[in-house]
């Protein structure tokens, strides 16, 4: 069994659950055989890092709800990660919090909707927030894209996101996307060039 959580806001990072099967040791011991048990782990990576920490779904809430009760964590955060572990639980769909970048086809290619997803950015909130090194990951646009993820937000925030808002908003996006295609060509005419120009190896053809 297996669900992604969305990207919460406010500073948490990417959360998934997931399944695992382990033994039960004290029933082993009880029975004289092997007898396993199903555990929820869950699985936390910042946004932007490939590296993720581990820990026993249950466990991992229990240790939130005390750093709550001292004041080193966020409530209204942790009643969300419960609501998502209780929906994955039940085998619901776990929605992005946030708007999904996949419901943002006339804002955002293909592409870049899977090179964010790829990097657990899932949402439009959490691209406009995207730090230093999620940008960098990103690679070449990344700058672009996020600009544009603000500028959505700002629309919508500011509850002016009219028609010809939205409508400059997409001809910037779509005049953006054709200047990086202008340029993606310009570096492929190069490289040929470049690879035609490099001298070959070998004796110089007779006359």
């Amino acid at each position: 069994m297996y669900a992604q959580v969305g990207v919460m806001q406010g500073g948490l990072p990417h959360i998934r659950f997931e399944t695992r099967t382990e033994e039960d040791r004290q029933r082993s011991i009880d029975e004289g055989r092997m007898i396993y048990k199903d555990v929820d782990w869950i699985i936390v990576t910042p946004h932007g890092a490939r590296d993720s920490n581990e820990d026993r779904a249950v466990e991992w809430i229990s240790k939130k709800e005390s750093m709550t009760r001292q004041g080193t964590f966020d409530i209204e955060i942790l009643g969300k990660i419960r609501k998502s572990y209780q929906a994955y639980k039940e085998g619901k769909e776990l929605p992005v919090e946030g708007t999904p970048l996949a419901m943002l086809p006339h804002l955002f290619s293909p592409a870049e909707i899977a090179n964010c997803k790829s990097l657990n950015i899932l949402s439009l909130e959490t691209l406009a927030q995207a730090n230093e090194e999620t940008i960098a990951r990103l690679g070449m646009g990344s700058r672009e894209i996020k600009h544009r993820a603000q500028e959505a937000v700002k629309l919508s925030a500011s509850g002016t996101g009219d028609a010809l808002k939205i409508s400059a908003l997409q001809q910037e996006n779509a005049d953006l996307r054709d200047r990086m295609r202008d340029l993606e060509s310009v570096i492929r005419d190069m490289q040929a060039q470049t690879s035609d120009n490099v001298p070959r190896r070998g004796r110089p053809p007779k006359d």
